[in-house]
């Protein structure tokens, strides 16, 4: 297997996103963001796809006891709060019929090959294969994030100087 590639990673551009005309710079950011943040789902959702459909395969080929237990998930944040197109690419262990065990990450975008704890030697293989990606886009998921942030400071700090200086 350690030929094994992510096929499944597409080319994106902004030419796909649509920025709305004569809006303020805040609307137009938050329109490529939502744009980018689709295209990365959708990227995250086919290597998750990818990584269990090759899990799967390869747990054919070998006994019971060497079945392993680890699983990707791509999910949408549960929070009411979060901004819009936000998505989190988690690891898990299965520990029995429907129940997951969620495996932290801990500091920085990439999971650690020690997170995961004893694995069989084949799925250490796939998760290593897939993991580079899933960082990437959790690291691009960090810088829209802070690009969010740091809009919102100057349209706040924007509106202030607005207010002050139509006062005068």
């Amino acid at each position: 297997m350690s030929g094994h590639s992510t096929q499944w990673t597409e080319e994106w551009d902004l030419e796909d996103v649509a920025l709305p005309e004569d809006s303020n710079p805040s609307v137009a950011l938050e329109s490529v963001c939502l744009g980018i943040l689709d295209q990365l789902h959708a990227e995250a959702e086919r290597l998750a796809t990818g990584f269990m459909e090759a899990m799967l395969q390869a747990r054919e080929s070998h006994p019971y006891q060497e079945r392993g237990s680890i699983g990707v998930r791509v999910r949408r944040s549960p929070s009411p709060r979060s901004a819009p197109g936000v998505f989190m690419i988690e690891w898990f262990r299965v520990r029995g019929p429907r129940r997951t065990e969620y495996i932290p990450r801990g500091a920085g975008h990439r999971y650690p090959p020690r997170a995961f704890g004893r694995t069989e030697p084949w799925e250490r293989e796939l998760i290593e294969t897939y993991e580079p990606r899933f960082a990437e886009i959790r690291a691009l998921l960090h810088q829209i994030a802070m690009l969010r942030r740091q809009a919102r400071h100057l349209t706040d700090a924007v509106g202030r100087w607005e207010g002050i200086r139509n006062r005068y």
